[in-house]
């Protein structure tokens, strides 16, 4: 009994922290479908990769402290959000990543796509930093420094010249009354991408509506979170072009898109090196814009059994999957 009881509490007493471990590893192009006679069939395989995430007991804990490639991460004593407002928020930001995804392949290969918004809705804040005292959750970014805002997208590329510590205009539209409000904001650290200030909100675009020439449909299944974007992007690139974009290979990719085709940086990437190696992957592409110690802990997982590729484009990208170029869309 003493045995069952210490077996029951090393495996199911919850504790404050939660554990990280590689996920669900998956091709991309059988989760992509395409409308009529525009898509192909491809052998290649563009994967997406996850990170599971598991409320820690004290067995994971001593699973996280044995395994490097393990993390463990203590809850907040306050969170922003609760976990559904958090799944709610990443379950979003996956819907809007297929849609950024699909306009950038769209755009790369000739076709006339657009993508409307009324601006950049606030979906979450972080409570320690100086936006979290001024604006609201709803609340809809229109403007920073003068320079309009349409889409989440556009406020990436104001902010990516701005140190940590410099003080930007923000013009919101409020949620509560609709009201404009043009607010000065510093701009804080962010722990996964420390290369310029950060506004400390989770954006997605506000009444976003995108015109394509054709349904193209993304199957993301149970998966959250805009990380996959760039894989998608590549996958739907691959279905609705001729032959194998990149032959009969396994390539592993992560990594955000923005609507210019911009590979934004992600959490999880250790993570995610491993998925690649289980899942059989030969190359793995990672964001150029990653952390230089991640980027050294990436590369003591994979060894000599993976080719790690850092891409900050889509073109950068293609140049790694498809260095022959990719074949023209039927039109």
């Amino acid at each position: 009994m003493l045995v069952a009881s210490l077996l029951a509490t090393a495996f199911l007493l919850p504790l404050p922290y939660h554990v990280h471990s590689a996920g669900v590893v998956r091709a991309t192009e059988p989760l992509i479908s395409v409308e009529g006679g525009h898509g192909y069939p491809s052998k290649t395989q563009i994967m997406f990769l996850t990170v599971s995430e598991q409320q820690a007991t004290p067995a994971l804990l001593l699973w996280a402290w044995l395994d490097s490639t393990v993390d463990a991460e203590k809850d907040p004593d306050h969170p922003a959000q609760t976990d559904q407002q958090e799944q709610v928020v990443n379950k979003k930001a996956m819907e809007e990543s297929k849609l950024d995804a699909l306009y950038v392949a769209y755009k790369k290969l000739g076709y006339s796509v657009e993508i409307h918004g009324t601006g950049a809705f606030i979906a979450a804040m972080l409570p320690d930093l100086p936006a979290a005292k001024v604006f609201s959750q709803g609340d809809v970014i229109t403007a920073i420094d003068g320079h309009p805002v349409q889409l989440a997208d556009d406020v990436r590329p104001l902010l990516v010249d701005k140190p940590i510590g410099a003080t930007v205009e923000v013009s919101v539209r409020r949620h509560a009354d609709g009201t404009t409000k043009v607010a000065s904001i510093k701009l804080g650290r962010n722990s996964n991408d420390p290369s310029h200030g950060f506004l400390g909100v989770s954006l997605e675009t506000a009444d976003q509506t995108p015109t394509f020439p054709f349904s193209t449909k993304i199957d993301s299944g149970d998966v959250v979170g805009p990380s996959a974007g760039l894989a998608f992007t590549l996958g739907v690139i691959d279905r609705l072009t001729p032959g194998d974009l990149a032959g009969n290979r396994k390539i592993a990719v992560t990594g955000e898109i923005a609507l210019d085709g911009t590979v934004g940086n992600i959490g999880g990437i250790a993570q995610k090196i491993v998925g690649a190696k289980e899942a059989g992957a030969t190359e793995f592409l990672y964001p150029a814009g990653t952390p230089a110690d991640e980027v050294a802990r990436v590369r003591k997982i994979a060894g000599k059994s993976i080719s790690l590729h850092p891409v900050a484009t889509l073109d950068d990208a293609l140049k790694v999957i498809a260095p022959g170029g990719i074949p023209a869309a039927a039109h």
